[in-house]
């Protein structure tokens, strides 16, 4: 295997360039030329102990933008299925949102930080366009989650026109298991409104948040979040 350089007069680095054991032993050229892509899309950077070649790594990172009003299991699952498929997710909350959300920002960004326990997935406010913000943070994928048919015409729509915008971004799509297909943020609040219990839709702490924003009596939502 052979790295080209980056400027002309840069030396040709070959694989008897690294040190001993970067790659766990000393590998043969055309096979590691073979099976150096399948090593960086499946945790290469745990692997090899060379802290040079590591600047040469691709870091894939995308978006998964949403209200999140509030988090539901269905969310969570989404996040984890792309956590398998990309180094770093960071998921998007919508500040600027027209759906005049039951909980603020802050509300939602906490229990999405709580509720989310899966490593490199990282929370953070959006505010503006998403392919601004995905650009700002060295993203060129954004996940969304398709629940049914109706979801998608919606969510094709948003996709041609962000690769309109930037089409360096890429929007995949991924489907959450089957038992959440039918759950959305809007049903679970009408079922705590009226009442119901939402504890097998929501992580614990979003159905005591839930709780409490429906029975004033209960005390501030901030007390659990």
């Amino acid at each position: 295997m052979v790295l080209r350089p980056v400027l002309g007069s840069a030396r040709v680095l070959a694989i008897a360039d690294f040190p001993k054991g970067c790659f766990g032993e000393t590998p043969q050229p055309a096979r590691e030329a073979r099976a150096l892509p399948n090593r960086l899309s499946r945790g290469f950077n745990q692997r090899c102990n060379c802290a040079f070649l590591h600047e040469f790594l691709p870091v894939r990172r995308a978006i998964y933008p949403g209200s999140f009003d509030p988090v539901t299991n269905g969310h969570l699952d989404v996040i984890e299925r792309a956590r398998t498929l990309f180094d770093e997710v960071i998921v998007a909350v919508a500040i600027n949102d027209q759906k005049q959300p039951l909980f603020t920002p802050d509300e939602r960004l906490a229990m999405l930080r709580q509720a989310i326990t899966i490593d490199a997935v990282r929370v953070a406010p959006m505010d503006g366009l998403l392919v601004e913000f995905a650009a700002s943070e060295g993203a060129h994928a954004v996940v969304r989650g398709l629940r049914a048919i109706s979801d998608f015409e919606f969510e094709f729509q948003m996709a041609l026109m962000n690769r309109k915008l930037d089409p360096e971004i890429e929007t995949i799509f991924l489907m959450p298991k089957e038992e959440y297909t039918y759950l959305s943020s809007r049903i679970v609040k009408e079922i705590a409104r009226l009442g119901g219990d939402v504890s097998a839709f929501v992580p614990s702490l979003v159905a005591e948040a839930l709780a409490k924003k429906f029975n004033p009596e209960l005390g501030n939502v901030a007390a659990v979040i």
